[in-house]
């Protein structure tokens, strides 16, 4: 019988740490724009190593991703539409907020906005 690769890890150790919202996203943003897994991103920061053959994560589906950002540009159109409905204040957060989530999807495709 063949070694899986569970069997066959040469990391035996296990931390556990803790990070706020902010942390976690930062962190998250970190280890994507480096095309690395969460846990390869935090040994090569802490441990000045270079990360794993195996560390890299997928690359995005760029379809769906594009489906999302028409989405979201149809949800913020339907903001502004019942902008007269509500607080306008909140309205232009959402559709602020909708904004910088739209940036950062074509940034992850590599693509300008």
């Amino acid at each position: 019988m063949t070694d899986h690769g569970s069997e066959k890890r040469k990391r035996t150790k296990r931390y556990t740490v803790r990070f706020c919202t902010m942390e976690d996203a930062l962190l998250r943003m970190h280890a994507g724009r480096t095309g690395l897994t969460i846990a390869s991103y935090i040994r090569k920061a802490a441990l000045d190593m270079p990360p794993p053959v195996g560390g890299h994560c997928p690359s995005i589906d760029h379809q769906m991703t594009a489906q999302l950002i028409a989405a979201m540009g149809e949800a913020a159109t339907a903001f502004r539409d019942a902008a007269e409905l509500a607080d306008p204040a909140l309205v232009e957060s959402a559709i602020s907020d909708f904004s910088e989530y739209r940036i950062v999807l074509f940034e992850s495709m590599g693509r300008a906005p």
